[in-house]
């Protein structure tokens, strides 16, 4: 969560300078919810702000979207959110930008399974994914598939935080309304940026 305060405080700025309607002091009060996994306040929180500022296209929104999503996940863990109303939930978002919450990008040969970015060829291309668990690695929120737009060098990542985003173009909801895992994310036109302090 660390990550998402950095990324947060990178955007300021320019949402600041655009006159972006979600703001950062918006995102302030979803973080604390999020970081003590209290998903239903952070779902109910990012709901409203998304309702209220249908307009908005900034990156702020796109993060607020992300957080909306992970957090609806996070209630079905929990026996909050059936996967139907998930899948419902998460359909409005189809088509449009999202950002994620920043990792550490790591070898993909690595042990590391859990909240980290790694990248693997397919079809002579990389392509990244991250197992977005809970703060206990009991439940995973969300698989996230990115294909990216550009070329990416996986050398140039690993080691480093790393935040990827673009476009939610499918999901999928585990057809056995198992809790273990909740979703499958995948994202077109991807982007991958390394976070700086």
């Amino acid at each position: 969560m660390r990550s998402l305060s950095i990324f947060v405080f990178a955007v300021i700025f320019a949402a600041s300078v655009n006159g972006q309607v979600i703001t950062y002091k918006d995102l302030e009060t979803v973080i604390p919810f999020l970081e003590k996994e209290d998903f239903k306040t952070a779902f109910n929180k990012t709901s409203n702000l998304l309702a209220s500022k249908k307009k908005d296209t900034s990156d702020l929104r796109a993060v607020i979207i992300y957080a909306n999503i992970y957090a609806a996940a996070g209630m079905v863990t929990l026996g909050q959110m059936t996967h139907d109303v998930f899948k419902k939930n998460t359909n409005k978002y189809v088509g449009q930008k999202l950002v994620m919450f920043a990792y550490p990008c790591v070898d993909s040969s690595s042990d590391r399974a859990f909240n980290s970015l790694k990248f693997e060829r397919k079809e002579g291309d990389f392509s990244g994914s991250v197992i977005a668990a809970n703060n206990k690695h009991i439940n995973i929120l969300c698989f996230e598939y990115f294909s990216y737009k550009n070329l990416i060098d996986p050398s140039d990542f690993i080691g480093k935080t790393v935040r990827c985003g673009g476009i939610l173009d499918s999901f999928d909801v585990n057809p056995n309304n198992s809790r273990v895992w909740i979703s499958r994310l995948h994202i077109k036109k991807a982007f991958a940026v390394i976070e700086t302090e």
